[in-house]
């Protein structure tokens, strides 16, 4: 039963990613079986349109800032929540702080639209990140609150107590401790901007992300090949990030 189980799961999350990465080395306009023969020119395509260019370029961009500006205020918030429960008003800022988890991001993205409009600011990939960093930063608390939860403590203190300062500690102590936790967050951030749409939909200018327009090529039939091979370079960046992102704390952790 249970090997069942684990075999349905598997084909069910990875059979449309491996039907995704085949039929983008068709050569066929249309996606779809028979498979025809095979080719590199969706890939070539891709490589040689400025436009998608420039989308990759965008998602790279807004996902490096939305990573290095939510998962820095995620830890923070993380630290206020574990380590100092008896603030006032600290269930009222749990809350708050998870509230973009729960509504949906169409919502969000209107509220965001009319709340730049009423202020003045212009859509354009500031808003993107503005928006983006309100959306992983839950995800970055959430993270780094589970890895706090389990931290010794007793290790802060026994280096405070050898005549370690609180910045020293925090940089020979307390962050090497929680870096995988910090890694955790920050790939987590980066994913969650980089293939996100609908936000981004309402929040972006004249410089599209590559999944707003990936979502506005989808509709016309002759451009799904190319999509394909655009969103298999996407999965095979986002695999290697994953993989990096392995050999990275295995090597902290043989350290």
């Amino acid at each position: 039963m249970h090997f069942g189980y684990m075999v349905f799961y598997y084909a069910f999350t990875f059979a449309p990613l491996i039907i995704l990465v085949i039929f983008s080395f068709n050569d066929s306009a249309r996606v779809g079986l028979p498979f025809k023969a095979f080719t590199l020119k969706w890939y070539a395509e891709v490589l040689s349109d400025p436009t998608i260019l420039s989308a990759i370029a965008n998602s790279l961009l807004v996902g490096a800032v939305v990573t290095l500006l939510s998962t820095p205020g995620g830890t923070a918030a993380a630290f206020v929540l574990v380590r100092h429960q008896s603030f006032v008003g600290r269930k009222a800022f749990n809350t708050l702080v998870l509230i973009p988890m729960v509504i949906p991001p169409v919502i969000v993205g209107i509220s965001l639209l009319t709340f730049f409009h009423a202020i003045g600011l212009e859509l354009s990939l500031v808003t993107v990140i503005l928006a983006h960093t309100l959306i992983a930063l839950p995800f970055s608390l959430l993270v780094m609150v589970a890895r706090l939860i389990g931290f010794d403590r007793s290790l802060e203190e026994a280096a405070m107590d050898l005549g370690a300062d609180e910045l020293t500690t925090f940089l020979k102590v307390t962050l090497p401790l929680i870096f995988p936790g910090l890694l955790a967050a920050a790939i987590l951030a980066f994913t969650i901007s980089f293939g996100e749409v609908a936000v981004a939909f309402f929040t972006i200018g004249y410089q599209p992300t590559l999944p707003v327009y990936i979502f506005g090529q989808v509709r016309l039939p002759t451009r799904l090949p190319v999509l394909t091979a655009v969103s298999a370079l996407a999965l095979s960046f986002s695999a290697l990030l994953v993989v990096a992102s392995e050999i990275t704390r295995r090597i902290r952790e043989k350290k």
